[in-house]
């Protein structure tokens, strides 16, 4: 053996004991893998877990912003609809005013008639214009003139049955215009909450996308953890490459015969497949690394 190989019988002893020692060491760590593959089988299957909890809450997500649009739908018809009312409203008083004006439409004898009112009504403290206005409260019964006197029986005096239709009407149009606010409130909201929904749901998707990318991960590389651990426990790690010009060329003809890369955790001094004395570092796996190859390396891994 040290003819052919140039190793000393006790140089070939110690190494055999220290790849013993290294064979112990690596025995002795063997629980701890499996106790670490089996801590990541349990992450594996909670993330699972999660996930299929994650899609049910999308899922519940999706049917609560359908119910959500359905009830911004039906507000919208509603909100439409008193939009409707409101505006035949406002036509039928405009035509009623139309009517008025076209009712004005008097003779000379009626003017003189109308000054005359005027004195009279302004002897009395009032103004025509406040009796038409009257008049015009009373223009579309057929009775006025026992509508005003049934009205001034029960509530005691004109003014005071004025006052209280126009305390009616104002209730009424209130009552009218604070439905409208709420209804806009409501379309306001359910607006804001379907913005909200779809905010959830883009996120949701989101983690499912991201879930998805650490699977993929794990099926990818689970199976070199074992081997990412026995090279994190190296003190150093020296990726390397043989620079034997036969094997360059042997190379160029067939790439399974070109030049040896291996890996060794001391600096090495020949190639271990031909002997080679000439050796270089790997350069794209330290590229990889973005570590400068004449540094040594130390893989530490993250928990």
């Amino acid at each position: 053996m040290e003819e052919e190989k140039g190793i000393s019988c006790s140089e070939a002893l110690d190494a055999c004991e220290e790849l013993l020692a290294q064979k112990a060491k690596l025995g002795k760590e063997v629980p701890d893998l499996k106790k670490r593959a089996d801590s990541l089988i349990v992450q594996i299957k909670q993330t699972n877990v999660e996930h299929e909890q994650v899609k049910k809450d999308t899922a519940k997500a999706g049917q609560e912003l359908v119910r959500i649009r359905n009830e911004y739908t039906l507000a919208e018809k509603k909100l439409e609809t008193i939009n409707k009312k409101l505006e035949k409203e406002k036509q039928r008083i405009g035509k009623e005013i139309e009517d008025c004006y076209w009712q004005a439409n008097v003779t000379k004898e009626e003017v003189g008639t109308a000054s005359r009112m005027k004195a009279e009504v302004e002897s009395h403290g009032f103004t025509l214009e406040l009796m038409l206005g009257l008049s015009k409260e009373f223009a579309g019964y057929k009775n006025a003139r026992e509508k005003l006197a049934e009205g001034l029986k029960e509530h005691g005096s004109l003014k005071k049955y004025l006052d209280n239709l126009y305390d009616e009407a104002t209730k009424e149009r209130a009552r009218v215009m604070a439905e409208i606010a709420g209804l806009e409130s409501q379309k306001k909201g359910l607006a804001d909450e379907s913005i909200r929904l779809g905010n959830v749901l883009s996120q949701l998707q989101a983690d499912v996308a991201g879930e998805e990318t650490l699977r993929h991960f794990y099926r990818r590389y689970v199976g070199l953890s074992g081997l990412m651990d026995q090279l994190a426990a190296w003190e150093q790690v020296y990726f390397m490459r043989c620079g034997n010009p036969a094997n360059m060329t042997a190379g160029v003809f067939d790439k399974k015969y070109g030049n040896p890369h291996f890996w060794t955790d001391k600096p090495p001094i020949t190639c271990p497949h031909c002997g080679y004395q000439r050796l270089y570092f790997d350069k794209k796996i330290y590229q990889y690394l973005n570590w400068l190859a004449e540094r040594p390396l130390k893989i530490t891994l993250g928990e």
